[in-house]
């Protein structure tokens, strides 16, 4: 069986960092699983991503030690049952503002008696040696569930939602809950980090994780240091990007100092 690496890291309160998936190449998702990271995201809601690339893209990590989150387009019982069956390991959903709403959520990602998931794991089983009846028996307890909290309805409601049943902990989306705030310029200000910090407590006073999107590992850092449990760091067009950059740099330095010899 495929233990669910970043659930029991969670389960022992410890934190955990992963790196977002953006490039629909399975070479480039091979490279990075390589690393290993707690988690890998793949984001259906806002990548220009087909079910057969995302397939592709499992293919491609099967041999990494790394949790496979992806978050879902929209809380609809279809897609995340495809997402399942191809062989994600845990669900963000995007924009759930109540209890029945994250309700919903696990209805859809739970197998009866907890929801009504549709059986057909057609890749997934492959998470347990191709023993489709061993991953049925696994699968509700091994799948991780994090609710997206982005609306100020969703902070309001943030302890109905933590108490469903089935929900392992939250993410914050923090440009859309700087919208719901009424901050189109200047996402980042006292009142949305005031309103984080609300979450995070909100979370560490029931016992679930809290996740933050980040948008690198400076603020990773931070999140994690003030007692979050789940963060974005590096994605991999960052990764592309940082490493371009510092090729030029060098390249330049090289560049300079064979002009200062000439």
């Amino acid at each position: 069986m495929r233990e669910n690496r970043m659930k029991r890291m969670l389960r022992e309160g410890r934190p955990v960092v992963g790196c977002g998936l953006s490039i629909t190449d399975p070479f480039v998702a091979e490279a990075i699983g390589r690393f290993n990271f707690d988690f890998v995201l793949i984001d259906f809601q806002h990548m220009a991503l087909t079910l057969e690339q995302f397939q592709n893209m499992l293919i491609a990590l099967y041999p990494t030690e790394s949790t496979i989150i992806v978050r879902a387009p929209w809380n609809d019982f279809v897609w995340i049952n495809h997402i399942l069956d191809i062989g994600a390991e845990g669900i963000i959903l995007p924009w759930v503002n109540t209890a029945e709403q994250a309700g919903k959520g696990v209805d859809a990602i739970k197998y009866p008696p907890v929801g009504h998931r549709s059986w057909g794991p057609r890749r997934a089983a492959s998470l347990y040696g191709g023993d489709a009846e061993q991953y049925a028996v696994q699968a509700n307890d091994n799948t991780l569930f994090l609710p997206q909290i982005e609306t100020a309805q969703a902070v309001e409601n943030l302890g109905a939602i933590l108490s469903v049943d089935g929900v392992d902990g939250i993410m914050i989306g923090p440009n859309d809950l700087a919208f719901s705030l009424g901050f189109v310029e200047k996402r980042w200000n006292a009142t949305v980090e005031a309103t984080v910090q609300k979450v995070l407590d909100g979370c560490r006073a029931k016992g679930k994780a809290f996740g933050m999107f980040t948008p690198d590992m400076e603020s990773a850092r931070m999140w994690v240091r003030r007692g979050g449990m789940i963060a974005l760091g590096p994605r991999d067009m960052g990764l592309i990007a940082a490493g371009a950059a510092r090729a030029k740099e060098q390249i330049q330095a090289l560049q300079e100092e064979m002009a200062a010899r000439s």
